[in-house]
């Protein structure tokens, strides 16, 4: 009995995807997710760029942590969490807290090397991830 054409298909492109994620696995720790930011210039109201910058999601236990950073003349001038673990209420609570002291300090430090809040070690773990991809990406320098 003939394999019928649409069963053919989806091996077909279950082994394309297989062969497309399998080539694209690169050796890195078992528990850094790949990191992949995306950048956006835009021209502001003067001759200085502003580009925003957004880390990449990082999952963890209860949801996903992205930051999402805006640069003017190369210095952070604004971080925002794009997504929080909200998978219940206290989680959803104790991230949105976090965000807004690792925020401050990211801004404070032009930097991702800022303290865990304490209640939030994993959410926090996870944003510092995702700034400093975002960081990368955009070339903050540390001497800024």
């Amino acid at each position: 009995m003939p394999i019928p054409v649409r069963t053919l298909l989806c091996l077909a492109g279950t082994l394309g995807a297989m062969t497309g994620l399998l080539a694209d696995k690169t050796p890195t720790h078992p528990h850094t997710p790949r990191l992949l930011a995306t950048k956006k210039t835009m021209q502001g109201t003067g001759p200085t760029p502003i580009e925003t910058v957004t880390g990449p999601p990082v999952p963890i236990t209860h949801g996903i942590v992205q930051v999402r950073i805006t640069l003017t003349d190369g210095r952070i001038t604004s971080v925002v969490a794009t997504s929080l673990p909200h998978d219940n209420r206290i989680s959803w609570a104790r991230s949105e807290l976090a965000a807004v002291v690792l925020a401050r300090e990211a801004l404070a430090t032009q930097s991702a090397r800022i303290d865990a809040v304490s209640g939030a070690t994993y959410t926090s773990e996870a944003y510092k991830v995702s700034l400093q991809a975002a960081i990368d990406a955009g070339g903050v320098s540390a001497h800024h």
